[in-house]
């Protein structure tokens, strides 16, 4: 019996393989540790092992970590990366631009009468709320900002939010279209715009400003019925996720400013009546369950398990896997690396992108001063007879 392993099919390509066969469960036989390195570095070369039939299970580890590359694929790897960058640019622009043009089009046939809400009942507005909330909306994307400038996996993680941003404002698009509520504040007649007659400048002008202003709007004379789901809620929620999950163990702490800035600003959200309680919710469910399906994706040890999981069903993921067919599957490891501080030219490239080189102990900066050692950001996959596709001996 023979058992065929494609390692394709287990890390992602342009990455080295290293094997090693634990034999010691074989019995009496004799022992035979095989290794062996190879790159596949295009579509024409595919790279596997056959073991030889026995009785016992055999144990199969193997390590992958980025290989050096010749022009040829360095090139197409760039391209790779530069069409990704394109695409979510894009991207994420018409999932924002799809909301402003929702805003202005249905402006003019929102009701002016606010509906009933529970906090609205126990708790007057509050007009200074309004302004603390977008103050805590700017700290959340500090935070982040933050934390890309000092995270070895920067341009990976700049990938991953933004493109679950661009999620949450396609799904934002689409219930801001389908139902329209309106404005909760009790003087709504006062603070929006009156209701005009549709015309095609007057959308394109209100498109344009919207643009201009990058979706942001004046306190008064708004456009009103930019409610379901919380625009604000959804970038808080984004953020602190990011933060909290990316952030290395030794200033983990940090993750709660994050955390407390986000509670305190859907709050305001709620007491300023910038939004029902209703969209703040929803917004939080559903930031939660697209920031966590595509991390959960992402830690998910093997392409080959990835394809087989439930998440894979979800459209969404055939994207997700386009997006990170270069990383190593599994956590990223959580490490600073000051970019000022990083050399012209690595030999290596780090685990968490395609592109990216691996800074040595002089130029780099680690957050936990335990692990000042040079680091080769492999990836250790072992296969026993445990796993679903056993290897036997």
């Amino acid at each position: 019996m023979v058992k065929t392993v494609e390692f394709c099919e287990i890390v992602p390509r342009n990455f080295q393989y290293s094997i090693e066969t634990d034999d010691s469960l074989c019995g009496d036989e004799e022992v035979v540790r095989p290794s062996a390195t190879t790159t596949r570095n295009s579509s024409h070369h595919q790279s596997c092992t056959s073991m030889g039939s026995g009785s016992k299970p055999i144990s199969t580890v193997i390590s992958a970590r980025g290989a050096p590359e010749d022009e040829e694929s360095a090139t197409t790897g760039r391209g790779s990366e530069w069409a990704k960058c394109i695409f979510l640019f894009f991207f994420l622009l018409i999932s924002g631009m799809s909301n402003w043009a929702v805003i202005a089009y249905t402006h003019d046939f929102v009701p002016r009468q606010p509906l009933p809400d529970i906090v609205f009942s126990l708790v007057g507005e509050q007009r200074w709320a309004s302004s603390l909330g977008d103050m805590c909306v700017a700290l959340c994307i500090v935070l982040l900002g933050a934390l890309l400038v000092i995270h070895q996996h920067r341009g990976t993680i700049l990938k991953r939010v933004v493109f679950c941003a661009g999620i949450l404002y396609a799904m934002r698009s689409i219930t801001l279209a389908a139902t329209q509520l309106p404005s909760g504040y009790t003087d709504n007649k006062g603070r929006c715009r009156d209701q005009v007659e549709s015309k095609a400048s007057v959308f394109f002008g209100r498109l344009f400003e919207q643009t201009i202003r990058i979706g942001f709007q004046s306190k008064h004379q708004m456009l009103c019925g930019d409610l379901l789901f919380s625009g604000h809620t959804l970038v808080m929620v984004t953020c602190s996720l990011a933060v909290a999950y990316y952030l290395p163990k030794s200033i983990k702490p940090i993750q709660w400013i994050a955390h407390v800035s986000c509670f305190i600003g859907m709050i305001c959200m709620i007491v300023s009546r910038t939004h029902y309680t209703i969209d703040v919710i929803i917004a939080y469910w559903l930031s939660n369950m697209v920031f966590r399906i595509y991390h959960a994706y992402c830690e998910v040890d093997m392409c080959m398990e990835r394809h087989k999981s439930i998440l894979y069903s979800w459209w969404p993921c055939r994207i997700i896997d386009w997006l990170e067919q270069d990383i190593v599957p599994g956590r990223l490891d959580n490490r600073c690396s000051l970019p000022w501080k990083r050399r012209g030219n690595g030999s290596q490239r780090e685990r968490g992108g395609a592109n990216e080189q691996e800074s040595s102990d002089s130029s780099s900066t680690t957050c936990d001063t335990a692990n000042h050692h040079h680091h080769h950001h492999q990836k250790h996959v072992s296969i026993s007879s445990s796993s679903t596709y056993p290897l036997p001996c």
